[in-house]
């Protein structure tokens, strides 16, 4: 068994990866990440097949905690209901999570979050631009 094109479409969301035909080298200004793109395709293309149920799972734990930040955008009206306070960070919390189940997800996969998604932005904040972290 293998992902089938709409999994490694997920997979590749939640790394951050374009969901584009390949492009020229130059994209918008910015080098386009070939090597990266290459390296989770071929990851993709790798996973063990006693792997293969991590990989979706974690990619469902991902779309809960996306759904969970679109659902949260209807409390940013107001920080309090009755005696219930809403957490003025709660989509940062989450979007911290995201990018913790994200970096599992690259961790089992052996690729790369994709450094140009702003969904990272936190995480790459330090790097240097154009750079990739290195894991150790």
């Amino acid at each position: 068994m293998s992902f089938s094109l709409v999994e490694k479409s997920r997979i590749r969301y939640h790394l951050g990866y374009l969901e584009v035909s390949p492009a020229p080298s130059i994209t918008f200004g910015v080098p386009a990440l070939t090597q990266t793109n290459f390296l989770v395709e071929r990851a993709i293309d790798l996973v063990l097949y006693e792997a293969e149920d991590r990989v979706r799972k974690l990619v469902d734990v991902l779309d809960v905690i996306e759904c969970r930040m679109i659902d949260a955008q209807q409390y940013l009206v107001a920080s309090q209901l009755d005696s219930l306070q809403i957490r003025a960070d709660h989509i940062d919390k989450l979007e911290d999570e995201y990018s913790r189940w994200a970096s599992r997800l690259a961790d089992i996969l052996g690729c790369p979050l994709y450094p140009g998604s702003s969904k990272f932005r936190k995480l790459f904040r330090d790097v240097g631009s154009g750079s990739i972290p290195v894991r150790g």
